[in-house]
């Protein structure tokens, strides 16, 4: 053994075997695993092609079911769940792979692949309906969303749902009420699908000849799984086959094979396969409105529109989704600026890749988007703009509304850049103010400056072209808001300001209706500023008894015992006058109304946050003066 330990050859062949076996830990230890490295990381965010709907209606053709693409894309987008391509960028494709429209299967196959996108939406229009003998008129429009995986038919979620809109002051034409009716139920379809968890898992083992195969799968009823339900299998994202649940336990379920292309082996994924999405049953709908009404100033107007555009006028159409879209967010709050009624909207303009030179604001009904119409303002700069009754003007008769024009090459068009005031508002008389009780909607455009690229032949003497870059002024399509109803504050009657002796036992407030105006609250606080939510009492909603009226007489259900209510007893000065603590001052209780038209959305602006994305509604109310007064003598304590 000595002379082996000894021995340069034995010294030399072990150091070489001890090298050997420590060379693949030494090396897993440097660098990573490759097979590690290769492992795709999920993220959960989907790649989305969404090809233009189908207005099965009739109603409004086209122009109703592109509105009902851009709604449905837009929440897909605001969602952060999809990445939604842009328009332009899907029918850019389609013309290099030669794909026309409509699009069938194959060509949405192939434009997916294209992207690498994971998603394809598709949709329809498939009703719009008006109820029978209701008032005010009720419209309704049904709207199915399908989404499929590429090279399947099967789909993978989908909705079918129903958006509903009622007629209000000043907006009870067909056509407008059937736009909003179908961005409600685009909305409804998009929760609907985000809310969808379609169970997926992994087949464990196979018994049997492919004839009659047994499939068990990791998934029970405790992931949702349900007997007679259908899954696909796949395997590195391949289609092989198709399986049917029909044993469910708590952990594992028992499945059958439907389909059998490629050997449903161990370890293929499956993941559930969801029905063609079916409407509820709807009350009171009777037939189906297939024959457009022609209206002044609405989406009926599209042809004119396209005849412009076919006499050389170029608008290239942003898309309304995902985060490349021109505008989005666009919010229309109803509020007040000293007494006077206004419009607050608010946006966003995420555009990449161009140059927003303005923005400009359309109001629906009497100012609806038209290209060669005028709007109510355009700003460059700020992405909010305050509308009024009587619109102030900062008109100088030397700049006007930016108009997209023929694409430009070379340098530009070099259209209205000036200097000029960053809000423009039409010349007096040439846009009406508001109406003060009416519903609106507003909507927001952008002319923006993109590159374009234009080739150049070369010369005849066979000199070499040169590629330019130049660019071009495009519009983009209106993106609307929700309604909105500009109201004045309401007015308050009784108990008058600074008045001393109001029975906390039996506080019963009047006040005046105002026009628009179909919900009133009651609030009462000893905070005059009315910001500390925990120290304001609410009372129940009062519905208007004359919404369309100014000055008729509102009053509670009925009288209020204010001495018991937590949320006054939390203020001490309060607390200790009620509870007769000897010596306690008289507290200063302050009071005011506030009103709304419920239907207004997301309503006016926020009393507290004044946040435009506040989804609470609470404050969200146009509110009157602050009163206060002090309480009458607390009667003796019981014997």
């Amino acid at each position: 053994m000595k002379r082996i330990r000894r021995s340069r050859v034995a010294r030399a062949v072990s150091w070489v075997l001890t090298v050997a076996m420590l060379a693949p830990m030494a090396c897993r230890m440097i660098g990573p695993d490759a097979a590690y490295a290769q492992t795709p990381v999920a993220t959960g965010l989907q790649t989305a092609v969404v090809i233009d709907f189908v207005n099965k209606a009739g109603f409004l053709g086209e122009a109703l079911a592109r509105r009902a693409t851009d709604a449905v894309a837009v929440e897909l987008a605001n969602s952060a769940r999809f990445e939604v391509l842009r328009r332009d960028e899907v029918e850019r494709q389609a013309a290099t792979l030669g794909l026309k429209r409509p699009y069938d299967r194959v060509a949405q196959d192939r434009l997916a692949a294209a992207f690498g996108a994971t998603a394809i939406v598709t949709g329809e229009v498939s009703f719009v309906n008006t109820v029978a003998k209701s008032d005010p008129k009720r419209v309704l429009a049904g709207l199915k969303v399908m989404v499929r995986a590429p090279g399947s038919q099967e789909l993978v979620n989908g909705a079918a749902q129903v958006g509903e809109v009622r007629g209000r002051p000043g907006q009870s034409d067909d056509e407008s009420l059937a736009q909003e009716a179908v961005d409600n139920a685009a909305v409804l379809a998009v929760k609907q699908i985000l809310s969808t968890n379609l169970p997926d898992g992994t087949i464990v083992s196979t018994v049997g000849p492919q004839s009659s195969l047994q499939i068990l799968v990791n998934r029970g009823s405790r992931d949702g799984v349900q007997a007679g339900q259908q899954m696909l299998v796949t395997r590195e994202g391949q289609r092989v086959g198709k399986i049917q649940i029909t044993n469910v336990f708590s952990t594992d379920s028992e499945a059958k094979v439907v389909e059998n292309t490629l050997g449903i082996r161990p370890e293929d994924k499956v993941r559930a396969i969801m029905a063609m999405p079916v409407f509820a049953a709807i009350p009171g709908v009777k037939g189906i409105k297939t024959e457009p009404a022609p209206a002044r100033g609405s989406v009926a107007s599209l042809g004119k529109v396209l005849v412009v555009l076919a006499a050389g006028v170029v608008i290239a159409a942003a898309v309304m989704g995902g985060k490349n879209t021109s505008v989005t967010g666009v919010t229309a709050e109803a509020d007040v600026e000293g007494v006077e009624p206004t419009v607050r909207i608010t946006w966003r303009d995420n555009f990449w890749g161009a140059t927003t030179l303005e923005h400009q604001i359309w109001r629906v009904p009497d100012a609806p988007y038209n290209f060669q119409g005028e709007p109510i303002a355009s700003k460059q700069y700020e992405p909010r703009y305050v509308d009024r009754a009587a619109p102030y003007s900062y008109w100088d008769g030397t700049r006007s509304f930016l108009r997209a024009p023929l694409p430009g090459t070379g340098g530009g068009t070099g259209n209205n850049g000036g200097t000029e005031a960053e809000v423009v508002t039409p010349e007096a008389g040439a846009v009406p103010g508001f109406t003060v009780g009416r519903t609106y909607t507003y909507a927001l455009t952008a002319v923006i400056r993109r590159p374009l690229a234009v080739s150049n032949t070369g010369g005849n003497q066979g000199g070499g072209g040169n590629n330019q870059v130049g660019t071009e002024d495009v519009g983009t399509s209106p993106v609307p808001s929700g309604s909105v109803t500009p109201i004045a504050q309401p007015l308050l009657v009784m108990p008058e300001n600074l008045y001393s002796n109001v029975d906390l036992t039996r506080f019963n407030p009047t006040w005046m209706s105002t026009t628009g105006a179909d919900v009133f609250v009651v609030e009462v606080s000893t905070d005059r500023t009315f910001k500390n939510k925990s120290l304001i009492l609410q009372l129940p909603r009062v519905y208007s008894t004359a919404p369309l009226a100014t000055g008729v007489t509102q009053v509670l259900g009925s009288a209020v015992d204010l001495t018991t209510n937590p949320v006054l007893l939390k203020d001490p000065v309060f607390a200790n006058y009620v509870n007769r603590v000897p010596g306690a001052a008289k507290p200063t209780i302050y009071w005011r109304v506030g009103g709304r038209n419920d239907e207004d959305r997301p309503g006016p602006v926020h009393w507290i946050t004044r946040n435009h994305a506040d989804g609470d509604r609470t404050f969200r109310y146009v509110y009157s003066e602050v009163r206060s007064f002090t309480p009458a003598d607390m009667p003796p304590p019981p014997p």
